[in-house]
């Protein structure tokens, strides 16, 4: 059987069989088309972050149409790419320099109201009972949950829901006073 031809069978959608065949499938076209896509410059990083997001999914063999999945990611960070573009231009201002530019959480004035304010929330955290104050702080300070807390302290949740209510509304009446003034 000389001279027979051998014949590929098409490629279903999600046929592909690893990361490469896909990458030589479809690079070129997706180059091209971001290239068209809003004059992207950068096409070429643009089509290999879309792949190794597609690698990175971990379904690189489930996903139905790789392709589609390839233009819709890329068409995304093409987008991403030239908001960022759009706002660094206009946040960019030629010949500033940054020392230049004030820093106003530097300003001694600001620092100075900033550690009173601390000063008076702590005070009245102070004049909370002790499991309020300690419920509040095991909270905003060690990051725990209500039930984390419900549990460390031994109590109900809905008590723990209810310390914290309390110290968040007396840090807010300082919040609140110091505003005032």
């Amino acid at each position: 059987m000389s001279g027979a031809q051998v014949f590929e069978p098409a490629v279903r959608p999600g046929s592909l069989r690893c990361p490469g065949e896909v990458f030589v499938r479809h690079a070129r076209e997706l180059r091209q088309f971001l290239r068209g896509r809003r004059g992207a410059h950068d096409a070429e990083d643009l089509v290999q972050e879309s792949f190794v997001r597609l690698i990175e999914t971990g379904r690189i063999q489930t996903v139905n149409n790789p392709r589609a999945w390839l233009y819709h990611t890329s068409a995304n960070l093409a987008s991403d790419a030239a908001d960022h573009r759009r706002v660094r231009h206009a946040v960019h201002v030629e010949g500033t320099d940054v020392e230049a530019v004030p820093d106003r959480c530097a300003d001694p004035a600001r620092i100075a109201d900033a550690r009173q304010q601390a000063t008076k929330v702590w005070s009245a955290l102070q004049t909370l009972p002790q499991p309020c104050r300690q419920a509040f702080l095991f909270n905003r300070f060690d990051g725990l949950s209500q039930r984390e807390i419900a549990v460390q302290m031994g109590i109900s949740k809905k008590t723990v829901e209810r310390y914290l209510l309390r110290a968040l509304a007396t840090c807010l009446a300082v919040a609140n006073s110091a505003t005032a003034n």
